[in-house]
């Protein structure tokens, strides 16, 4: 009895121990995805920018190398982490991410800027897909919602925290600077992190193969990803849902992560600090979305499993308005608490969808294949994201170059496509979940198609 036990609860605590420290090093890399945005202004002066050029080359264009990049990049990564040692592919990403943001301190010219973001958002977009394939291996279905939250969360802190550093930094020190305030303790805790991380057993969270593990004394569940199951990947009817959505839900995220920042300052009036306390409100509200909408989807999937799309489907929506009403502000402004208080409602109401919808396509897919399922998604929202900026610009060009106008068209086309199709990913999604239990259990492995 007692050595089982103590056992268990040794494991536990390596669990424990990698879950943090996983979240720690999320929240540390994704500090690095917005940490130009209060400082585009000051960056586009040091490189003899117009404010035109700003918003195309800084906005548009880095974003296109830093989300674009990291796109193909996270699907090679994702097949490797249902193929190989998650951990060597863990601290390797970090410190690929990590270095470059720490070299920008040399940066001298625009191209060397845009290659050194390329990098880093080589490994954001790497990094997902692992510490969710991770994440799979450690909790069941009835928990991975709420562990999912917690990553969210951290992710919203990070973000939230290299903006910060970078609106209070950027104005004094100047705007590298931010950049090796972040990545310098990063890359000393992916070192020590070697240590710490434990590499889970593949499968042994599955409801469908607790019974081979129960049965025989070390049994190792060696499926790994092919071909035909990264193709049985899209006969999947939750996960083409979720992956055709990420275009148009990245949208409005396009306003508020590139633009929102500087058009406050610019546009309404607001000083860098102003605006970036507005930010920080939006982001703070989404480090509690994040949490909560998390727990509170878990306690909706537990309850009755489609009823979780019902929540993302219609927070997405409620989202629309918040954001609509920061970007068509009056001047004078309402009093600044008031902005603030929206803003945290904003990103409240709009960061509840994304643990969920992590969750779900962890329930969906089976354990060698969720790399590559994530990798598919990042890949997904990565063209949003790196796209975004792009589509916005031509969004301008169609309204006159007024900008607050292609904001509103983006927020309200982006996020009604996405709510829509959440609530039509209830039909689909505990049928899916099902089918795969039932195809583990029998041993007949995930769907494959095309491929063997």
């Amino acid at each position: 009895g007692d050595g089982g036990e103590g056992e268990a609860s040794k494991l536990q605590g390596k669990k424990l121990a990698s879950v943090v420290m996983l979240c720690t090093l999320t929240g540390l890399l994704f500090a690095d995805q917005n940490i130009m945005a209060p400082n585009l202004t000051q960056i586009a002066h040091d490189f003899g920018f117009s404010d035109k050029e700003r918003d195309a080359k800084l906005g548009g264009e880095i974003s296109f190398a830093f989300f674009v990049m990291g796109g193909p990049v996270s699907l090679l990564v994702g097949w490797l982490a249902d193929y190989t040692d998650r951990k060597i592919l863990f601290v390797g990403l970090i410190l690929l991410g990590e270095g470059p943001a720490l070299m920008t301190i040399f940066v001298r010219q625009y191209w060397e800027l845009l290659v050194l973001r390329a990098l880093t958002g080589i490994a954001i977009g790497g990094a997902m897909p692992l510490v969710f394939s991770f994440l799979g291996d450690m909790y069941p279905a009835k928990e991975r919602a709420n562990v999912s939250a917690i990553i969210s969360l951290s992710i919203g802190v990070g973000i939230t925290v290299g903006q910060l550093v970078a609106g209070f930094a950027g104005p004094i020190w100047g705007w590298r600077m931010p950049f090796v305030i972040v990545s310098l303790p990063a890359t000393i805790l992916a070192i020590a992190s070697w240590w710490v991380i434990h590499e889970p057993q593949r499968g042994c969270e599955e409801g469908g193969l607790q019974q081979k593990f129960e049965d025989k004394e070390g049994f190792e569940y060696k499926e790994r990803i092919t071909p035909g199951k990264a193709c049985g990947i899209f006969t999947i009817p939750t996960n083409n849902l979720t992956f055709m959505q990420g275009i148009p839900g990245c949208l409005p995220w396009a306003v508020i992560m590139v633009f929102l920042n500087d058009f406050l300052t610019q546009e309404k009036g607001m000083s860098v600090e102003e605006s970036t306390i507005v930010l920080t409100c939006l982001n703070v509200g989404g480090c509690f979305g994040a949490l909560g909408g998390g727990i509170l989807g878990q306690w909706f999937y537990n309850w009755r499993r489609p009823s979780v799309t019902l929540l993302m489907g219609f927070s997405t929506l409620i989202g629309i308005f918040p954001v609509l009403w920061l970007v068509t502000l009056d001047t004078p402004l309402p009093p600044f608490w008031l902005i603030c208080t929206v803003a945290f409602f904003g990103g409240a109401v709009s960061y509840i969808t994304g643990p969920n919808v992590r969750a779900i396509l962890l329930n969906v897919n089976a354990p060698e294949t969720r790399g590559t399922t994530f990798a598919i998604y990042n890949l997904m929202d990565h063209l949003g994201t790196g796209l975004g900026p792009g589509i916005l610009v031509i969004f301008q060009m169609v309204t006159g170059d007024d900008r607050s106008a292609s904001f509103v068209a983006a927020v309200v086309v982006g996020w009604s496509i996405c709510g829509g199709t959440w609530l039509g990913t209830g039909f689909v999604m505990t049928r899916d979940e099902d089918r795969l239990q039932k195809r583990l259990e029998s041993g007949e492995g995930p769907q494959t198609c095309c491929f063997p």
